[in-house]
């Protein structure tokens, strides 16, 4: 019994193992500045159901923090501004097919 126990503890802890492994795998690849930055730029851009103006935020508020960092550090990320990006674009798109992407022109 404690063979077939010590069996089943080892091929968790290999799953677990591998799960970590992925998890460094994506986060070398997708920083935490990354995630924030789609993250922002996703949620900014849901707020446009409550107010039209804000689908654009999350592309508008990318583009100026750049602009400050550029200006304060002398550094732009191009890995900034388009994981923001994508974060809006992914926003939209899922407004869009829930029927709540409302524009009144």
């Amino acid at each position: 019994m404690k063979i077939e126990t010590i069996e089943k503890d080892t091929k968790k802890m290999g799953l677990l193992e591998r799960y970590k492994g992925y998890a460094v795998v994506v986060m070398r690849i997708f920083r935490w500045d990354l995630q924030l930055h789609f993250f922002w730029g996703f949620m900014l851009t849901l707020l446009g159901v409550y107010w039209p103006p804000l689908y654009a935020a999350g592309i508008v508020v990318t583009l100026v923090k750049e602009g400050l960092d550029l200006w304060s550090k002398k550094l732009w990320s191009w890995d900034d501004v388009w994981l923001g990006i994508i974060g809006s674009l992914i926003s939209l798109a899922y407004l869009y097919s829930q029927g709540l992407l409302v524009l009144k022109i």
